[in-house]
């Protein structure tokens, strides 16, 4: 998952030229939310599903990845024990920003016809 702060786009709600928030899974452009007004809009139907298989995606190859890493810089394995404890809050930090978009895709913008 990445989540992009300094697109500038033209936002279709409210027609202003500004920073957007961009959200890929998987390399695919998942949604974007308008830093002015707050508008979101989600471009798959099922944004929960598609993290899923972001994340599964992610974690299929992860001991090939491990295991090359240790063969690159064996010294690396030091580091493992941190990014270990690290990663469930990295997960929940994902989820929330998830979460912020499809909340912001439910809401309704004051002021703008849905």
């Amino acid at each position: 998952m990445k989540l992009d702060t300094e697109a500038v786009l033209t936002c279709s709600a409210c027609g202003v030229e500004g920073a957007h928030e961009l959200l890929y899974l998987s390399e695919h452009l998942c949604a974007s939310r308008c830093a002015n007004c707050g508008k979101t809009h989600v471009f798959t139907g099922h944004i929960y599903a598609d993290y899923a298989k972001d994340l599964a995606g992610r974690t299929a190859g992860l001991t090939g990845r491990v295991f090359g890493d240790v063969l690159k810089r064996p010294t690396s394995v030091f580091g493992y024990p941190f990014k270990v404890a690290a990663k469930p809050f990295q997960l929940v930090k994902e989820v929330t920003q998830l979460t912020a978009f499809e909340r912001g895709r439910h809401a309704r913008t004051p002021g703008l016809r849905s």
